[in-house]
């Protein structure tokens, strides 16, 4: 999950450095750092569940073994159950949402039929300059096709913004297509534990986690190839191995290139501004959220154009990106999500889903346990800056992080299609994948189905390289 910031609040720094605190609330001397001793590099937040899917504060399920604890309890480690149970009483579930509409293109980007052949999503760091300026031209052009732009696609920019909601008296900006998606994504936040986000269809810290960003990822792809007039475009994807290469993996040379996609930032206002190609030529933030830990409400939605920024490295809860033993973590998932299917009390040893988002129910770091800190959301936090708040896809960088995830998520269902096993095969790979509304439709996309998202190949694309067992 992405839209928590390093500013963690003092009364769970309590929860976590008891002796610290001294049980006093007005002790106040603990620092961020000493709450996240003995904490994991991984993590979950703070929603249970019933059996019937739906949603309880704090629900203690048995725990599991996790990576990096010597012992397993059987029980859910209780500093984490307090962390659990804070996050959940400082959730503010609002109803000043806005639904960014979908323009009559409800299914833009699903094939009508499967393609012969499907297009090959590449690492980025395998692309030539050329190509590489192409996918950054192909994000800024998205920013330039408004609804009064006359350019394909323009009418897929005519949405709900929350920057036009009276209530929250923002500042609109021109709409466009590219902070669709960005508010699209803000909407997935502001959105979860109301009417609107039942727990079947949370796009977030639920089993709707792959499908949701599967769709999203097309959805741009798509909008991107018509934006720059070539059918064959693909999104390449970020490899977080490659980050390791030159044994620093807090700098990401293939990555942060200033004639690309820009610099990695910095650790303080004043370097974290991100500078190059890509920047230069306009690209912005228009819509963002601020506010804290907790945003869960359009009040922390700011309208107003600011640079991007970016904090690489500089997270005291995650050293560099994700290791490729975490990558190969994924093959000892047996089933795709396992009850209660939330962030909180999943055992990750057991759901692929819940080990690729991030989260760790024997997590002691306050960060951690709200947006998880391996896999997925190792990288956003990692990375910093705009990548950890709820508006996360102002920075281009959201879409290849996101893009492999999802080669992740096919690469496990490769390798159950391999198996030969027919309990490991079913639902294109996806053994596990739970019943009833969870397979429905996605939140704000009404017209597709999770189920649907499942078969990667027949929605047209596919992976230069897949992670093996």
């Amino acid at each position: 999950m992405e839209f928590w910031t390093n500013n963690v609040p003092l009364v769970l720094l309590c929860f976590v450095s008891l002796t610290a605190c001294g049980n006093d609330p007005a002790d106040t001397d603990v620092s961020a750092t000493e709450a996240t001793t003995a904490s994991e590099t991984e993590g979950t937040e703070s929603e249970g569940t019933e059996s019937d899917g739906t949603q309880t504060a704090g629900t203690e399920t048995e725990g599991t073994e996790t990576e990096g604890m010597e012992t397993d309890t059987g029980e859910v480690d209780p500093i984490h159950e307090m962390i659990c149970m804070q996050l959940e009483s400082l959730a503010d579930p609002d109803e000043s949402y806005a639904i960014p509409g979908v323009a009559g293109a409800s299914r833009w980007g699903i094939p009508d039929e499967p393609p012969a052949t499907p297009r090959v999503r590449r690492s980025w760091s395998s692309l030539d300059a050329a190509a590489k300026k192409q996918v950054v031209d192909a994000f800024i052009a998205l920013k330039q096709i408004t609804v009064d732009s006359g350019d394909p696609g323009s009418s897929r920019a005519d949405y709900n913004s929350f920057c036009e909601q009276p209530a929250l008296g923002l500042n609109p900006y021109p709409k466009n297509l590219y902070d669709y998606y960005v508010e699209a994504h803000i909407n997935a936040f502001v959105s979860m534990r109301t009417e609107l986000m039942p727990m079947p269809r949370m796009s977030h810290m639920a089993p709707q986690f792959l499908p949701w960003h599967r769709y999203l990822l097309l959805r741009l792809e798509a909008d991107m190839a018509e934006a720059i007039g070539d059918p064959e475009f693909t999104l390449p994807y970020w490899d977080w191995e490659d980050c390791w290469e030159d044994d620093d993996p807090n700098t990401c040379t293939p990555i942060f290139e200033t004639d690309f996609l820009g610099t990695a930032g910095g650790c303080d206002d004043a370097s974290q501004v991100v500078e190059g190609y890509l920047t230069d030529n306009g690209f912005v933030a228009n819509v963002y959220s601020v506010g804290g830990v907790m945003n869960f409400t359009g009040d922390g939605i700011v309208c107003d154009p600011r640079p991007l920024v970016r904090n690489v490295g500089c997270s005291t809860s995650v050293v560099g990106p994700p290791t490729a033993e975490e990558v190969a973590g994924i093959f000892a998932r047996p089933v795709y999500d396992a009850m209660p299917y939330n962030s909180c009390h999943t055992e990750e040893d057991i759901s692929f889903r819940q080990y690729l988002e991030g989260f760790n129910n024997s997590d002691r770091d306050p960060i951690c346990v709200a947006a998880g800190c391996a896999l997925h959301g190792r990288g956003h936090e990692w990375m910093g800056g705009d990548m950890t708040i709820n508006s996360t896809p102002n920075d281009p960088m959201f879409f290849l992080h996101h893009n492999n995830v999802d080669r992740m998520w096919a690469a496990w269902q490769e390798a159950n299609l391999a198996s030969g096993e027919a309990d490991r095969m079913v639902d294109h790979g996806n053994p596990g994948y739970p019943e009833g509304d969870f397979r429905g439709p996605l939140f704000i996309f009404d017209d597709v189905r999770a189920d649907e998202l499942f078969d990667y190949r027949a929605l047209g694309y596919a992976f230069d390289t897949l992670p093996s067992e």
